[in-house]
């Protein structure tokens, strides 16, 4: 079986999609990876209960573009009752999929039974998920880990539990709990995850070239979901879908190119969230922008310092005057 899953009324014929990421992967950074060919973007996660008491920091989160379609909002909570009322709200505002976050290993998270700490749960996540099935009327998908811990790998009859509860789609990060983002994701868990499960299995983790991507596609996935991989370098979908179609891959951008898109992506953070909050999440955005390309520290600390328009626009000028990467 080959790239490519339905998700509801939802095709995606190559089953790329941007990963989830808290600080990341917002409207403008979204917008910027359709424009080279994820087929679904997913909002950063939202806490099912800050959006049951109308938050307003949570509800800026779930910007949604137009164009964007479809795309998912991604929530987290350990609540049946209090994840199906965020469901329906997500549902009201216009969204076409809600993923349950059972993945982040953050302390602040899994400390309130969320994220990651549902993977010891899995008679409560399967509630969990059961309870936001039946309170909307669009997809319910999950993302999960290899499992809590290094000898607690579970994936695969995880998945299993969610499928049964009413889950749609599964991705799984292939790193556990304990390991965070260090070592390798474990590509034959994956494989066993999409042996396990009816539904189609997303495989996420260390995709960061077509190389890489050609790796997890051979697990036997539907999809793949790129997270930091895609950061600074938006065009990776781009290859890895002419990889995918059988067609030519286009080389890397040069410089300048780069550089448009990197005050692109400033220019859409600004419009969304205002030149202070903007140029503080482009202090880390920018950053990924320099991989790679000669002289990158230097233009990395000046990321740490930006604060207005004016300075991206003086940054972005520095790396389209950068030599192109070989």
């Amino acid at each position: 079986m080959g790239l490519g899953y339905r998700v509801g009324k939802y095709e995606f014929p190559t089953g790329l999609g941007l990963a989830p990421m808290a600080g990341n992967t917002n409207l403008a950074y979204r917008r910027l990876c359709r424009k080279f060919g994820a087929e679904l973007t997913t909002t950063e996660m939202v806490s099912a209960r800050a959006l049951e008491f109308g938050d307003e920091k949570s509800l800026t989160l779930l910007e949604r573009g137009e164009e964007e379609n479809p795309v998912a909002a991604q929530v987290f909570g350990a609540i049946p009752a209090s994840l199906a009322k965020a469901a329906l709200a997500i549902q009201q505002r216009g969204f076409h999929i809600v993923d349950l976050n059972i993945g982040c290993p953050v302390p602040k998270i899994t400390g309130g039974g969320g994220g990651s700490a549902l993977l010891r749960e899995p008679k409560l996540a399967g509630e969990c998920v059961a309870a936001m099935v039946e309170a909307c009327d669009i997809p319910v998908t999950v993302k999960i880990r290899a499992g809590w811990a290094d000898d607690k790998k579970n994936a695969p009859e995880f998945a299993q539990v969610m499928e049964q509860a009413g889950a749609q789609a599964v991705t799984v990060h292939g790193r556990t709990r304990e390991q965070k983002y260090t070592g390798r994701s474990d590509l034959d868990l994956i494989s066993r995850v999409a042996q396990a499960v009816n539904i189609p299995v997303i495989g996420n983790g260390d995709v960061v070239d077509v190389d890489s991507a050609r790796r997890m596609a051979e697990t036997g996935v539907q999809g793949i979901a790129i997270g930091r991989g895609a950061m600074g370098s938006p065009w990776l979908f781009s290859q890895i879908k002419a990889w995918a179609n059988g067609e030519e891959i286009p080389s890397p951008p040069p410089t300048p190119m780069r550089a448009s898109l990197l005050l692109e992506l400033g220019e859409g953070v600004v419009e969304i969230y205002g030149e202070h909050r903007g140029m503080l999440m482009m202090r880390r955005l920018s950053a990924d922008f320099f991989r790679g390309v000669p002289g990158a520290p230097k233009l990395r600390d000046a990321c740490k310092s930006l604060s207005s328009l004016t300075d991206l626009k003086t940054l972005a000028d520095r790396l389209a005057q950068a030599p192109t990467c070989p």
